[in-house]
């Protein structure tokens, strides 16, 4: 029977990687087993199909539609400053904007 996780529990299972994913990646990649784990994360990542970004800001057609969508904590208080003050203060989250989607014009994520 095929071992599947709980995708309500984000605890990382160290011993799962090491026990059964570990000596499936070495043996795929041999380079891997002289490599070590320096942290690890469990968590869930929302994104969009176009980019895989977050989309943010006042929907393009429809002006009292603001959208937070696929995003960090951090973005509450950037659509609360475009909503209150009409523009990013703290932080210019403009280039994660329906901009690009219209433009067909994917921001590209190094990070992920």
């Amino acid at each position: 029977q095929a071992e599947e996780p709980d995708p309500g529990d984000l605890s990382v299972d160290h011993d799962f990687f090491q026990e059964r994913l570990w000596p499936l990646l070495a043996r795929r990649v041999p380079t891997f087993s002289a490599l070590r784990p320096r942290g690890s994360w469990a968590g869930y990542y929302d994104y969009n199909c176009f980019d895989q970004n977050a989309v943010l800001g006042r929907h393009p057609r429809l002006e009292n539609l603001f959208v937070a969508a696929g995003h960090a904590p951090a973005t509450g208080r950037a659509l609360a400053e475009l909503l209150l003050k009409g523009g990013y203060q703290s932080l210019d989250l403009t280039r994660l904007g329906w901009q690009r989607l219209l433009d067909g014009r994917p921001l590209e994520e190094d990070g992920v």
